[in-house]
C-alpha cells in the first residue's frame, strides 16, 4: 500500500521517479523500488520526508489512518515510544517520540494504548516483523500465551508471549522463533520484571 501511494502522489505532483529521487537525495532506481514495494520497511526519516514533499501524514503513506467513507472517523492518539526489541531486549526511552493516530473502530476508546516499532525476527512466527508497529493494551495483567511488553532490566523491553510455569515457580518470555532461547524470569531477576502490556494490535510495513 505504500509503494502505490507514493507511486499515486508523485504523479499527482507531476514529478518523475529521477526528480523525487533528487529531492530525497537518492537514486531514480530507488524510487522504482520504493513504488514496486521492494523495499519492505522505509526508514521513518524517508517516511517523515515523503510526507512533507507530498504535503500528506506519515500515517496516510503507511495506510494506518484511512479515511472514513461514512462520515467522519474517530481516532485515537496513542504515544510512540523508542523502538521496542523482538530480539534480545534495547533500551526504552521514557520520553514520547509522536502519537499515532488510529480509527477508534481498531481499538477500544475505553482503554489505554501505547507503541512501538519491533526491531528484530524473535517473533516472526506471530507475524511480527522488524518495523512493524505494535500497539500493546497497558495492562499487567496477562494469561499464558499472551504476547506482551516486558521490562527486563531497569528500562529493556522486550516483546514475547508470556508462560507463568507455577510448577518450576518460574515465568517464561518465549519468543516465536526457534532459534532464539527463552527468557526464564525467577527469584533471581523477578525484582527487575514488570509486564507492561498486551499485544492489540499489530500494523505491518510490508505494503
Amino acid at each position: 500500500m505504500t509503494g502505490e501511494r507514493i507511486k499515486k502522489l508523485r504523479k499527482e505532483k507531476g514529478l518523475t521517479q529521477q526528480q523525487l529521487g533528487e529531492m530525497l537525495g537518492v537514486q531514480k532506481s530507488a524510487i522504482a523500488k520504493y513504488e514496486n514495494g521492494r523495499v519492505p520497511n522505509l526508514k521513518k526519516e524517508t517516511i517523515s520526508r515523503l510526507a512533507e514533499i507530498f504535503n500528506v501524514t506519515p500515517n496516510y503513506l503507511l495506510g494506518i489512518d484511512e479515511p472514513s467513507l461514512h462520515g467522519h472517523s474517530h481516532n485515537i492518539d496513542i504515544p510512540l515510544y523508542s523502538d521496542v526489541c523482538c530480539g534480545d531486549g534495547i533500551f526504552v526511552e521514557d520520553n514520547i517520540e509522536e502519537y499515532i493516530s488510529l480509527p477508534e473502530s481498531l481499538l477500544s476508546s475505553r482503554k489505554d494504548y501505547f507503541c512501538q516499532y519491533a526491531d528484530g525476527d524473535s517473533m516472526i512466527d506471530e507475524n511480527i516483523q522488524s518495523g512493524d508497529l505494535i500497539i500493546f493494551e497497558k495492562t499487567q495483567q496477562l494469561n499464558n500465551g499472551d504476547v506482551g511488553c516486558f521490562g527486563i532490566e531497569d528500562n529493556i523491553a522486550t516483546c514475547k508471549k508470556y508462560f507463568n510455569d507455577s510448577k518450576q515457580n518460574c515465568i517464561i518470555l518465549q519468543p516465536a522463533n526457534d532459534k532464539y532461547s527463552p527468557i526464564i524470569i525467577n527469584e533471581y531477576n523477578y525484582h527487575e520484571f514488570k509486564i507492561i502490556g498486551k499485544l492489540a494490535l499489530v500494523i505491518s510495513k510490508r505494503n
